[in-house]
């Protein structure tokens, strides 16, 4: 009778420390599960904040070319309508010169 309360226990004792091990085992492989998960989103986010300051880079960039091209051949317009201009005055004044003669 005592041997059977013995073994009982000893059965007990290996079964209730094989479930410790068994759980501790899960509980570490969730851990692991949950740091893989964190890193990898950490990743994705800084692979996208990359990304999105790669696009807004690009797009300063164009704007200022944009803003830059239109500078110049506003610019460009400029010269040529006061070229033009000046030109209109002085046939003009030859007109009133000729006319006045």
């Amino acid at each position: 009778m005592i041997i059977r309360g013995f073994l009982a226990l000893a059965v007990s004792a290996v079964l209730g420390i094989g479930t410790l091990v068994v759980v501790n085992n899960a509980s570490n492989d969730a851990n692991d599960t949950a740091k893989e998960i964190t890193r990898q989103s950490l990743e994705y986010q800084k692979e996208a904040l990359k990304d999105a300051d790669a696009q807004t880079k690009a797009a300063q960039e164009s704007i200022e070319d944009a803003v830059d091209t239109a500078t110049e051949q506003s610019g460009a317009d400029a010269d040529a309508i006061q070229e033009d201009v000046a030109e209109q005055i002085d046939a003009a004044t030859k007109q009133i010169e000729e006319a006045t003669k």
